[in-house]
C-alpha cells in the first residue's frame, strides 16, 4: 500500500500525539522492541518499559503511571492478562491496548470486562491512534469500530438492561459511542460536566457494567444506540 499521499496527515497526527503525551507519566509494555525504541523519543515521562507481562506489572506497581500502553502480544505472557491484573489492583491507571490479533474475540471481551479504557487495532493505528490517545488521556474511552463489530458478531445476544435508560441517558450514551468526552457532551447538551458524569454513572448502573467501553458494547448489543456511520452525524 502506497502511504505517500497520507504523509501530511500522518505528520500532523504525530505532532498532535506528541503534544498529548507531553509530560504524561507512562509505562510501556509492548511485544515490539522497535516500537518501544520509537516511543522513547516522545516527550512523555516514560517511567518504565518492558516486553513481558510480569515485567510490565512490576513497572506499574513501582511507578503507578497515568497510562499503561500495552500490546496483546508480548515476548512472554499476554497483554490482556496484564490489563486485567492492572485494572483489578490499580484501577486508577488508564490502559490503552494495542490489538495485533483481531480474531481473538474472547480475549478482547476479557479486556472489556476488566474495564480497559481504550482498545485499538494495531493495523489501524495510523488512522485511529490519535483519537484513541486523546480519548483515554481525557478520561474517556476508545473502542475500535471494527473490533466492536467482531465482538458483537461473535457472542450471543444479551438480556434486557436492569432498568430502561431515560431519553437523556440514551442521548449521553449515543455521544459516548461517538467518542465524545464528558466536556464535549456537556457542551452539546448545554448542561454541566457534573450532570453528564451523573448520567454516565446512571447508565453504567442500569446496564450493570463497570466501564464506558462495556456500556458501549452492551448498548449496541441491546439496540439502545446505533454504531455511527463513517462521516455521519448524530
Amino acid at each position: 500500500m502506497d502511504l505517500t499521499p497520507l504523509l501530511p496527515q500522518v505528520r500532523d497526527d504525530l505532532s498532535r500525539g506528541l503534544a498529548l503525551l507531553n509530560g504524561v507519566r507512562l509505562v510501556l509494555c509492548l511485544g515490539s522492541r522497535a516500537q518501544i525504541t520509537l516511543l522513547m523519543g516522545t516527550p512523555a515521562r516514560i517511567l518504565g518499559a518492558a516486553t513481558t507481562a510480569a515485567e510490565g506489572l512490576a513497572q506499574v506497581r513501582r511507578h503507578r503511571p497515568a497510562l499503561l500502553l500495552v500490546s496483546d502480544r508480548l515476548e512472554e505472557g499476554c497483554g490482556v492478562d496484564l490489563v486485567v491484573q492492572v485494572k483489578a489492583r490499580h484501577p486508577e491507571v488508564r490502559t490503552l491496548l494495542l490489538v495485533t490479533q483481531e480474531h481473538r474475540f474472547a480475549r478482547i471481551r476479557q479486556a472489556l470486562q476488566a474495564g480497559c479504557d481504550g482498545i485499538v487495532s494495531e493495523s489501524r493505528l495510523l488512522g485511529s491512534g490519535l483519537q484513541a490517545l486523546h480519548a483515554v488521556l481525557s478520561g474517556d474511552l476508545y473502542l475500535d469500530r471494527a473490533l466492536v463489530g467482531a465482538v458483537l458478531a461473535d457472542q450471543e445476544p444479551g438480556g434486557d438492561a436492569a432498568e430502561p435508560l431515560s431519553a437523556r441517558e440514551r442521548q449521553v450514551l449515543e455521544r459516548v459511542v461517538h467518542g465524545l468526552t464528558n466536556h464535549e457532551i456537556a457542551g452539546e447538551l448545554m448542561v454541566s460536566v457534573d450532570t453528564i458524569k451523573t448520567h454516565v454513572r446512571n447508565v453504567l448502573l442500569k446496564l450493570r457494567v463497570r466501564g464506558r467501553i462495556q456500556a458501549v458494547v452492551i448498548g449496541l448489543q441491546l439496540g439502545l444506540v446505533d454504531w455511527p456511520r463513517p462521516g455521519g452525524t448524530r
